[in-house]
């Protein structure tokens, strides 16, 4: 049997690292990664979405790299280098473009979750030091709420082509910095274009889940990120006629890195959601073959798949091919995918792997899928392992154990006890530079020989796989990746009105 990691003893440490499936394919940094998706899928398409007037509208990877060049040259034109810059906005096409721009020669990108009231984005602006911030027609009137009060933005991008405001010269559009670049590079500027990458530096600044005052803000450089992605690689098999459906908020680094950074450095086609009401609808329309979500959305796919199950009257039937299938699959042979057929027609005719993230998944709920035919993978990882730590594979697929470490990152087991259980810590080059300004956070954060901790409990195995069992300071986390003390989970079943207040937060977190 092959192995898919190593082992070996360091300090007193047992230390697992992934060796992984596929020789990885690796990338140094993000402006490397853009460069090559050009070079090596140019005219493919690379992203897809629905326009105002419910048309699909598709750009090329030879397109980003050249509205990415503009885009850059004209904010530094503008003053922005070295300048922290922040992007607010829905999954979008636009949101990608905007963040390489800024960390791909001009300064360091703080994307800000799109929820937040617009008191908590006046704090993390000022928090972050940011000077300009990209958004979405749909904050336009907050941002000139905020303008109003603000003296430390110096610039207000709205990604779509809205009137200009005459009041405020602070105020421009995407499509017009788009325009300015495209003359400075006519004209020969090539501060943008030639400038180099330090790909040790802060290149990212994200704060985490919490209130301003609360929040953390976890510095990630170049080097993290396309560690992380070169790892992965490793690991995960996808080819350019993929189709990926970006969902999850792009603010978060599970889906910044492997839903944006890993699907174009593997070639895949991103289409975006046009929201949670329309997944399914999208998973049809746009050809969807991957997702990558958490747990909630894929128990709500699956509940209502076994709804129209029963519903058609044919839960006998299904029980029946299920049981046929799972037998034949014993014996090499693996007919699902025929056999289920008008299932998946129903659900999405691509769809060949789902990829779930940020908490558990009952077991039965990835069995469900897989004898549909579609491989459901789960993975592990925090924003400040940028983020993947482990996952399962097409080849090691564990229900209730959270798959090997990723190629070339090493976890250990701190201080286990007789089980064998403790704080799983991790080591690599995707493990942060520090949390910001917050320099004994950061000492706190790591022991003494240099292992991030996780604040997870849990064990591996005599194979090497890894399973949670906890928190360290007692802490659940719900399907949907909201984090809640034991304290909180006894309420939770005395309290009706809690679970209300649970739901209308995860409809809001979720849109």
């Amino acid at each position: 049997m092959k192995n898919y990691v190593t082992e070996y003893t360091q300090n007193g440490r047992r230390i697992i690292r992934g060796v992984g499936h596929y020789q990885p394919k690796p990338v140094s940094d993000l402006k490397q990664l853009v460069k090559n998706c050009a070079r090596e899928y140019g005219n493919r398409t690379g992203f897809k979405f629905k326009n105002t007037q419910g048309k699909i509208v598709e750009k090329t990877y030879v397109e980003l790299d050249q509205e990415i060049d503009r885009l850059g040259t004209a904010l530094i034109a503008r003053g922005f280098k070295g300048k922290r810059l922040a992007i607010i906005s829905e999954n979008r096409y636009e949101w990608g473009l905007c963040y390489f721009a800024i960390i791909n020669g001009t300064g360091i990108g703080v994307p800000l979750d799109k929820y937040l009231p617009k008191e908590e984005i006046e704090n993390l602006v000022k928090r972050g030091k940011v000077e300009a911030i990209f958004y979405s027609r749909t904050y336009h009137d907050m941002m000139r709420e905020i303008a109003a009060a603000n003296d430390q933005l110096k610039l207000y991008i709205c990604m779509d082509d809205i009137a200009s405001d005459e009041t405020d010269a602070r105020f421009t559009t995407l499509p017009r910095l788009l325009e300015e670049g495209q003359l400075l590079l006519a004209q020969g500027n090539r501060s943008f274009v030639d400038a180099e990458i330090d790909r040790n530096a802060m290149s990212i600044l994200l704060f985490t889940s919490g209130t301003t005052s609360m929040s953390k803000g976890v510095m990630l450089s170049h080097a993290n990120i396309a560690a992380n992605v070169t790892s992965i690689s490793g690991v995960f098999k996808l080819y350019p006629d993929d189709v990926h459906l970006s969902l999850l908020p792009l603010h978060h680094t599970f889906e910044n890195t492997v839903g944006l950074m890993f699907m174009m450095h593997m070639g895949v086609c991103i289409a975006y959601c046009q929201g949670i009401k329309y997944i399914a609808d999208n998973i049809r329309e746009f050809g969807v073959s991957v997702m990558v979500a958490v747990p909630a959305i894929f128990e709500a796919i699956y509940a209502r798949l076994q709804d129209g199950i029963r519903k058609a009257g044919k839960e006998g039937l299904v029980k029946a091919m299920t049981r046929v299938s799972r037998l034949l699959r014993k014996v090499g042979i693996d007919v699902r995918r025929v056999l289920f057929r008008s299932i998946l027609e129903k659900l999405g005719p691509r769809l060949r792997m789902v990829v779930s993230g940020a908490a558990p998944i009952p077991s039965e709920i990835i069995r469900g899928y897989e004898d549909l035919g579609i491989t459901f993978l789960q993975g592990y990882g925090l924003t400040e392992t940028s983020p993947v730590v482990s996952t399962s594979t097409e080849f090691v697929n564990v229900p209730g154990t959270i798959g090997y470490p990723i190629t070339d990152v090493e976890v250990t087991i701190d201080s286990p006890d007789e089980n064998g259980m403790g704080e799983i810590l991790v080591r690599g080059e995707n493990v942060m530079l520090g949390y910001y300004e917050a320099p004994e956070e950061t000492e706190s954060a790591f022991t003494q020989d240099g292992w991030f901790r996780t604040g997870d409990l849990g064990f591996a195995d005599e194979k090497g796989l890894l399973t949670i069992t906890g928190r360290v300071k007692s802490m659940i986390v719900f399907t949907n990746g909201i984090n809640c003390n034991i304290k909180c989970r006894e309420k939770i079943g005395k309290s009706i009105a809690y679970w209300n207040k649970f739901y209308t937060s995860y409809r809001h977190f979720y849109g």
